[in-house]
């Protein structure tokens, strides 16, 4: 099936729902995903969002205009996340605890008529995620992977699509930048998002601040990094994370690889 023909396959499948929730996270699945609810007829959707400390507030803060623009119904969840030990512990598991934290608190949240689904796509189940046995033991549904879509079509169908997602980098919570076994805390999640949010401001698109301690270790596209090579742009960089509290700013030389912190990891 080619592209289009994969999302008249989406369709079908929430047609067939009189009452959908998307956990809405602002990020290019799950606006997709609404997206595309949104536009059939009789469909009750609404949108759900969990806000703490391991969500960037630039997400939460996307996925409100989004709903608003387009008169969905939004419902925001704070969630206090590093309440839980387990999250708090941050072992290679943290994902399944956060997500079955999350997802029991929506569920909770949803009246019995409502199907509760998220924009977990194809090729997330190639990839460490530990989060997915929680959501199988919720009945959490994932009805981008059950149409075949993986995460270029998702991209490509954004596009055609007018959605300003459509070029949007991906993005992980807070959390996947602390090395497991290194205690989440709320400084250090606030380390993290201030010191990406300043190399956003600097005209970076796909970026991680990985956060070691003292130690600051920045990930970039291969093609960006003689941009941050640049004088004036690798001292404002160094300026700004060592007046966030770290002592040391490093430049990873391999680049920004999604998941580099779950290397080694047993899956």
């Amino acid at each position: 099936m080619n592209v289009l023909e994969k999302e008249k396959a989406l369709i079908e499948l929430l047609r067939e729902k009189e009452s959908v929730a998307i956990a809405f996270s602002g990020g290019v699945d799950s606006t997709y995903l609404l997206d595309v609810a949104n536009g059939i007829p009789g469909l009750n959707v609404v949108a759900i969002t969990a806000k703490s400390p391991l969500h960037a507030k630039d997400e939460g803060s996307f996925a409100d205009r989004f709903c608003t623009e387009r008169g969905i119904e939004h419902v925001m969840i704070d969630m206090p996340l590093l309440q839980y030990k387990e999250i708090r512990e941050n072992s290679p598991k943290r994902c399944y605890y956060c997500k079955k934290v999350i997802f029991s608190a929506l569920k909770s949240r949803l009246g019995e008529e409502y199907v509760l689904a998220d924009g977990t796509n194809l090729d997330d189940f190639n990839d460490y995620r530990p989060g997915l046995q929680a959501c199988e033991e919720l009945s959490v549904w994932h009805p981008l992977s059950e149409a075949k879509l993986a995460k270029s079509e998702i991209y490509e169908l954004s596009k055609i699509r007018r959605l300003e997602t459509s070029d949007k980098p991906p993005f992980a919570c807070l959390a996947s930048r602390i090395p497991y076994g290194h205690f989440l805390t709320k400084d250090n999640l606030e380390q993290v998002e201030e010191a990406e949010k300043f190399i956003q401001s600097l005209g970076f698109k796909q970026y991680r601040v990985r956060h070691h301690g003292e130690i600051a270790r920045i990930e970039l596209l291969p093609h960006d990094i003689g941009k941050l090579l640049d004088e004036s742009i690798r001292l404002q960089i160094d300026n700004k994370l060592k007046s966030l509290g770290f002592s040391y700013v490093a430049l990873d030389l391999k680049g920004y690889k999604t998941g580099s912190m779950n290397i080694g990891v047993k899956k």
